[in-house]
């Protein structure tokens, strides 16, 4: 009998790592590069999109104060609109197209304005927040 109760204490421990550990913290990507000079756009991170929940951005820095414009891409397709003006210390929340989920996506930028200069960028990207 102490076997059986040492058993299902055991099989319920396991069962409760399980539940707690796929609910804890959202996966994410993080990224830190260079948005290139004259308005170019630039791939930031790239994840499997598994949900049709939003996809979430936690942008930490944008170089020298500037602006950067972001968006969802899967392969050479916009499947979120643009979030504009993202600065320092910024957090955006992104609708994706339903057409991406089950895919990989990739969060995009580009300096908001036209620039002579490259433009540091970094944060982390959660396809699925």
């Amino acid at each position: 009998m102490k076997e059986k109760i040492k058993m299902v204490t055991t099989l319920i421990a396991f069962i409760s790592l399980i539940v707690v550990g796929g609910v804890s913290a959202a996966s994410y990507v993080t990224y830190a590069t260079v948005l290139p000079r004259f308005g170019a756009d630039t791939e930031l991170a790239s994840a499997n999109k598994a949900t049709n929940i939003q996809s979430k951005v936690e942008n930490s820095v944008v170089g020298q104060g500037y602006k950067a414009n972001m968006w969802i891409q899967q392969g050479s397709t916009k499947v979120s609109p643009t979030a504009k003006d993202v600065t320092d210390n910024d957090t955006r929340y992104f609708t994706v197209d339903q057409s991406a989920v089950g895919k990989k996506v990739s969060l995009v930028a580009e300096n908001a304005s036209f620039t002579y200069v490259t433009v540091d960028i970094a944060g982390k990207f959660y396809p699925d927040k």
